[in-house]
């Protein structure tokens, strides 16, 4: 019939209990007809747990060693998926656990934070055409090098689509402990409700505005290979309807279709005053945070009367103590400027398609935020969203103001619990 492939996230195999549960649907799927190809995460807050073993040996994180702490934090998965194959062996069917390694998920040689190069899929075929289960170790793979690698947050989702596309399989389905995608985080909105589809583009928009239930990079792979992927609650009963499929979506030519709302909080905004209106300054500012390793989420620029230059930054507010003395020194040397600082910031993406050429998109946003007395900081756009800077003690306002005025409410009895 085919084969699929199923990631379980860490609150899926938390204890033996739900690792039994994860057993019995992931053996249902077999005895279905299909083959399956399971990757999980490491149990519960193992990973946190090894990173705070790391933190007693090592407290300085710059001096941890890269090679080691992959090493140490593949250690979680390994845990896993042993005991879910002896807990499906426990079912009466074969199953075969494999490390990263062992799978052949080839990266690069970046520690912490590698990325998938190839998958040599031989090994887990020759497993499946014995009739076993094949669980494989999510969030490592190996290099060329023969060194062991994790590839950093999400690397679990990144494995399951990665080997989905690399198999050919019919979909990847990912269970985690949310029922699908929403049109926000109804733990803050109440009358969010679940997205039954969703294009793969406006889900790398939403994972990278702060949505938790996927991380972009499998979303992209997903795209690429044209890998249909599925969002379910391990806890749902089985065949109760629910979940959300990420593809490929097929639209009316032209028109506004809103998908909802991600924010995430943790930003501050750097504002430099007084420099040469050139792109020269421009372009040495951000040349000197990028050396620096700091990443800059939003840039805007404004010419003063003095034709001086004001240039507006926002970034990770964990990456001010690295970017504020870099912009203070450029400031000083190019002229009698001064650095603005601001924290507590949000980002709040509002993700569609047909937004560019829609008139009164930004008006209605502007206008439902103005009634609420909620302050816009700054604004970015592209063809599928509108991001706004707010204060975070008004990010989950803005939420429900936004959502609201958009008419993403709950529909047809679907409205979260």
């Amino acid at each position: 019939m085919g084969l699929i492939v199923q990631k379980f996230g860490g609150s899926s195999v938390g204890d033996p209990d739900r690792i039994r549960h994860v057993a019995e649907r992931v053996a249902a799927e077999r005895r279905s007809g299909r083959d399956v190809v399971v990757v999980v995460s490491a149990m519960g807050h193992a990973t946190d747990e090894l990173i705070a073993l790391a933190k007693t040996v090592t407290a300085e994180p710059r001096r941890r060693h890269p090679r080691e702490f992959d090493m140490l934090l593949t250690a979680g998965e390994r845990v896993s998926m042993a005991l879910l194959a002896m807990a499906i062996r426990d079912l009466g069917l074969e199953a075969i656990s494999l490390t990263g390694s062992q799978a052949a998920i080839i990266t690069d040689e970046t520690h912490t934070g590698a990325r998938i190069a190839e998958i040599r899929a031989t090994r887990v075929r020759e497993e499946l055409a014995k009739g076993c289960i094949v669980i494989v170790a999510g969030f490592q793979g190996v290099s060329r090098a023969k060194e062991v690698t994790t590839l950093g947050r999400g690397g679990s989702d990144t494995t399951a689509v990665a080997l989905a596309a690399a198999l050919g399989a019919e979909r990847c389905d990912i269970y985690t402990d949310v029922d699908g995608v929403y049109t926000a985080d109804p733990r803050r909105v109440p009358a969010a409700r679940r997205v039954q589809r969703v294009d793969y583009q406006e889900m790398v928009e939403l994972a990278a505005s702060g949505a938790q239930v996927m991380h972009p990079r499998a979303v992209e792979i997903g795209g690429r290979y044209g890998v249909p992927i599925r969002v379910l609650s391990t806890f749902r009963p089985d065949g109760e309807p629910g979940g959300t499929l990420i593809t490929r979506r097929q639209e009316a030519m032209e028109g506004l279709v809103l998908t909802g709302l991600a924010s995430e909080a943790g930003y501050a905004r750097l504002v430099l005053r007084g420099l040469p209106a050139t792109t020269a300054a421009v372009s040495d500012v951000l040349t000197a945070l990028a050396d620096a390793r700091v990443s800059v989420d939003l840039v805007v620029l404004a010419d003063r009367p003095d034709e001086r230059r004001q240039i507006q930054l926002t970034l990770p507010e964990d990456a001010l103590p690295d970017a504020l003395p870099i912009c203070e020194r450029l400031v000083a040397a190019m002229g009698e400027g001064e650095v603005g600082v601001r924290r507590g910031l949000s980002r709040v993406a509002l993700v569609g398609s047909g937004m560019v050429g829609v008139p009164g998109v930004y008006a209605q946003a502007f206008e439902a935020l103005v009634k609420e007395g909620i302050d816009v900081h700054a604004v970015s756009t592209s063809s599928i969203s509108i991001t706004f800077i707010v204060d975070s003690t008004k990010e989950t306002r803005t939420l429900q103001v936004l959502h609201d005025a958009f008419g993403l409410g709950a529909s047809e009895g679907e409205a979260a619990a």
